[in-house]
């Protein structure tokens, strides 16, 4: 039974993580982030310049470190609200997902998914 609980968790997580929109919020924490880079890096740029735009590409990456966070977590909320149905109830289900096979299963499950999605849709 824990399996088939196992499966569902990482098909409901899978397309959760595939319908938000997270490659846009790493795309442009990343950018900001080489782009901060390069200024303190660079000679040719003041310290008085740096002083003023270092502040804003911290508050980029920081807001988008956030987001990144808050989408991760309502990925996972399918997963946890599994517990609510699960037989022995929501301690038994946090108990079983924290065993190393079920973390596993659920990498495999979600990486498998997201695949085979990704070629149907594409294909």
């Amino acid at each position: 039974m824990v399996w088939i609980f196992v499966l569902l968790a990482g098909v409901l997580a899978s397309e959760a993580f595939l319908r938000l929109p997270l490659l846009p919020v790493i795309r442009k924490v990343t950018a900001t982030a080489q782009k901060s880079g390069r200024v303190l890096k660079s000679k040719r740029i003041s310290d008085h310049w740096k002083e003023k735009i270092l502040p804003s590409y911290s508050w980029t990456i920081g807001k988008g470190s956030i987001q990144f966070f808050v989408m991760l977590m309502l990925a996972l909320t399918p997963v946890l609200l599994l517990g609510l149905v699960f037989p022995g109830g929501f301690a038994v289900w946090v108990e079983a997902l924290l065993r190393p096979a079920v973390i596993g299963a659920l990498c495999v499950v979600s990486i498998l998914y997201i695949w085979l999605r990704l070629k149907v849709t594409r294909g």
